[in-house]
């Protein structure tokens, strides 16, 4: 039986960069040290991190007007990082869409001024929120371009003329996005970049100007930029995966390709949750996510036997987040159109049976 992995992160790698992964930690010829075993400061490392950097920005398609940083500690980390470098003494402003909107707001109340500039919060985060006026100190406006547990996405980032500060985690490189436009984003490895323990942090060479020199070395973004994203031993291996990530979508055709299969693989499940009377999704068509579908059974008794009965016919991962509730499909870059399709008749079969 075929195992599917709908898990919302760490989500599943494609079968070919498992393998490779596999490969990298195997035994080498004459004992070779594998990749997560030699110096990050040798040339064996260094040439791979060469390529990694030159392949994302390439991908990502920014300039040299941007840095790229490889960091520790996840987008939690950055909810109080970014705040800690860009926003002294100055107002960050968010649009909240969801979950982790708030979760970045409360972080960076802790660190500077705040303001909510927009939020759908009164429709339960089914909807994108106007925006609202921005104060006259705004730092920058920060907004979460994709909502992993409420399943809200902008197709577009907001148009302001103040600097956008992005969180992409969960559709980082899942599509051609306008990276160029924006002056701050990061993203967690573990979606569609490989393995939990990288966060990508994109930042505008201009910005760094606004860094208090008061900051401790390891929060001061520019001690990461003069050291090439090696201010301290980074996590070598989960680098060497994000390459071979790079490695696949290239393989694929591109973000444009990889794209096409992501919005596909969406519409078919959004088609199976809409044309039913027994499962719903209550997001505005037009901001639904095409990485993170939410979906609900009209009696959520019913809910926990989805989630045991799907386990048994080797669909994982399909429980919704603790804050939400009922059911979740994660349709990252790895998952494949083979898994939404079982899924799908698996869905159907269910509601014959319990409808």
């Amino acid at each position: 039986m075929a195992i599917h992995n709908f898990s919302a992160g760490p989500a599943m790698l494609p079968v070919e960069v498992r393998e490779r992964l596999a490969e990298a930690l195997g035994p080498g010829e004459g004992g070779l040290p594998s990749i997560a075993e030699v110096s990050h400061r040798g040339p064996r490392f260094m040439a791979l991190a060469e390529e990694l950097f030159a392949r994302l920005r390439e991908l990502m398609d920014v300039g040299e007007d941007h840095e790229i940083l490889l960091l520790h500690g996840g987008a939690n980390l950055q909810f109080a990082w970014l705040p800690m470098n860009l926003a002294r003494e100055r107002t960050a402003a968010f649009l909240l869409t969801g979950h982790w909107g708030e979760k970045a707001l409360a972080e960076a109340g802790r660190v500077t001024r705040t303001q909510v500039v927009g939020s759908s919060a009164e429709v339960d985060f089914t909807d994108l929120p106007e925006l609202g006026h921005l104060p006259a100190d705004t730092a920058y406006l920060h907004y979460t371009g994709n909502e992993t547990i409420h399943g809200v996405q902008y197709v577009s980032p907001p148009q302001v003329g103040v600097p956008l500060a992005a969180d992409l985690s969960s559709e980082f490189l899942s599509r051609p996005y306008p990276y160029r436009d924006l002056a701050f984003a990061y993203a967690g490895a573990q979606k569609n970049f490989g393995i939990a323990g990288v966060t990508v942090v994109l930042i505008r060479r201009d910005l760094l100007e606004r860094i208090p020199d008061d900051l401790p070395r390891y929060l001061d973004y520019r001690a990461w930029v003069e050291t090439g994203s090696m201010f301290n031993t980074p996590v070598t291996f989960a680098w060497y995966a994000a390459l071979e990530m790079l490695r696949w979508i290239e393989r694929r055709g591109g973000l444009a390709a990889v794209a096409a299969a992501n919005e596909a693989k969406a519409a078919a499940l959004y088609a199976a949750v809409d044309g039913s009377r027994f499962y719903h999704n209550a997001v505005a068509e037009h901001c639904r996510s095409l990485m993170n579908v939410p979906f609900f059974i009209h009696d959520d008794a019913l809910t926990a036997r989805f989630v045991e009965e799907a386990e048994q016919a080797g669909l994982s991962g399909l429980k919704g987040h603790r804050a939400l509730g009922g059911l979740r499909a994660s349709l990252y870059n790895a998952q494949t159109m083979d898994a939404v399709e079982s899924l799908v008749d698996f869905m159907q079969e269910f509601e014959r049976r319990h409808g």
